[in-house]
C-alpha cells in the first residue's frame, strides 16, 4: 500500500504570521507620529518666536 503523506501547515501558519506582523509593524508605524503632525498646525511663526525668545530669556545660573 502506498502511504499517504500528511499535509503539514506549518508553511501557511508561517506566511499568515509574517503577514500580519508586518501590517500590525506598519499600522504601529503610521500611528507612531500622528501626534507630532497635529502639534504643529495650529502654531505660528510669532508664537514660535516668542516661545524662543522666552527660552533664551531664562537664567539658567546655579552660582550664587
Amino acid at each position: 500500500m502506498a502511504e499517504q503523506e500528511e499535509k503539514s501547515n506549518f508553511t501557511k501558519i508561517i506566511v499568515v504570521m509574517a503577514i500580519l506582523s508586518i501590517t500590525l509593524v506598519l499600522a504601529l508605524k503610521a500611528d507612531e507620529t500622528k501626534h507630532l503632525e497635529m502639534a504643529g498646525a495650529s502654531t505660528t511663526l510669532e508664537g514660535n518666536a516668542a516661545a524662543l525668545q522666552a527660552v533664551k530669556r531664562y537664567d539658567n545660573n546655579f552660582y550664587e
